[in-house]
């Protein structure tokens, strides 16, 4: 039975963590800046952020989130314990304040910013296998919570670059400091996990001008490398509150991720079984350790959106993105009394907008 329990615990916490949200611990691999063969509508300018120690920045934002989750299983139910609801189609709306407080970084050239949230508006709509859904489903973890309020601080150079996240420094060779779900984290958030600007070349952008990143990483023992590509584009120029803010198109792609985890969680049930030995428990079929097998894919996943950027002021004044990703799991689990199987889908659908209501340029 103890086996068994571990089994649900390991999955559970899995499929938190694969729906939760992460920081945003990526450093760009290679940029490249592509200058435009048209003719610029104002003389290229360097782009750079001018967070100040002292600045406080609020944005007020708003997060719609829509997620459909199928679980289908096969074969001796009872090794899978309690299961987990079998349809799911929930629509959340969340709202509020993410705010910046600025203070000097560690190094010449380098600003700290500590983000933190306050959510303070919630709507929640959609069937759990074909009842409605209220807040007190989420409160109760029957629906999985997609959003959590931001807590952490980064440091960041004058262009924007990652230079490391709650003190840990960001490596180059490793940009997902290890952990495969680090960049998920940003496309289950919708984009809350970091500053909200993208990191700018070091050289002159005029309109019509575009550059990209691409970040790879991988996973020692669970398969190939995780990609993703970052393109963005200076598309024109708007006027607000007296500034000149250029307005910047955004794409992101990442590749297809498969992660075998089936002889981690392997050794895992085999180090359970060990310690109950040491321990002097009975090693009877109640603590039998089960074979597993447990695939997790993440289908290849995109963002779009556009930025507001405010030269003069060095902030980003507005925010919006799109986020499409689907995460699909398997689990085999089979012992001596008999063989199950799960298989879980999940398609989630994020649209969030910010804008800056107090800062240098607000």
């Amino acid at each position: 039975m103890r086996a068994r329990l571990a089994v649900m615990f390991v999955v559970t916490a899995v499929l938190a963590v694969a729906c939760g949200p992460g920081q945003d611990a990526t450093t760009p691999s290679s940029t490249t800046a592509t200058q435009s063969t048209t003719a610029p509508q104002a003389a290229p300018i360097v782009f750079t952020y001018s967070y100040e120690p002292g600045d406080h920045h609020d944005y007020a934002f708003a997060l719609d989130q829509n997620l459909q989750m199928t679980v289908e299983t096969e074969g001796d139910a009872n090794l899978l314990g309690e299961g987990p609801p079998e349809d799911i189609n929930v629509t959340t709306s969340v709202a509020g304040n993410i705010s910046y407080d600025i203070s000097e970084g560690p190094e010449a050239g380098t600003q700290q910013i500590s983000i933190s949230g306050v959510f303070d508006d919630l709507a929640i709509a959609g069937t759990v296998d074909g009842d409605p859904v209220d807040e007190s489903m989420v409160e109760e973890g029957t629906v999985p919570d997609l959003v959590e309020v931001p807590n952490l601080t980064i440091v960041v150079d004058e262009y924007g670059n990652l230079v490391s996240v709650d003190g840990e420094e960001v490596p180059e060779d490793l940009p997902f400091f290890g952990d495969p779900f680090s960049n998920l984290g940003d496309f289950t958030s919708g984009g809350l996990s970091g500053h909200f600007g993208p990191a700018f070349p070091d050289e002159p952008l005029a309109v019509g001008d575009s550059w990209s990143s691409t970040e790879s990483d991988e996973i020692d023992g669970l398969g190939p490398a995780m990609t993703v590509t970052s393109s963005y584009k200076v598309v024109g120029t708007e006027t607000q509150g007296g500034h000149e803010i250029f307005v910047i198109e955004f794409t992101t792609e990442t590749s297809e991720v498969v992660l075998d985890l089936g002889e981690m969680f392997q050794q895992l049930f085999d180090a359970f079984g060990e310690l109950g030995s040491e321990l002097g428990e009975t090693t009877d079929t109640t603590v039998e350790i089960p074979e597993i097998t447990f695939v997790i894919t993440v289908a290849p996943s995109s963002a779009n959106g556009t930025i507001w950027f405010d030269q003069e002021a060095g902030i980003v004044a507005q925010y919006a993105q799109d986020t499409t990703t689907s995460i699909s799991m398997l689990m085999d689990l089979s012992d001596a009394k008999g063989v199950a199987r799960m298989a879980v889908t999940m398609d989630l659908g994020m649209q969030l907008t910010a804008e800056l209501l107090e800062g240098p340029s607000a």
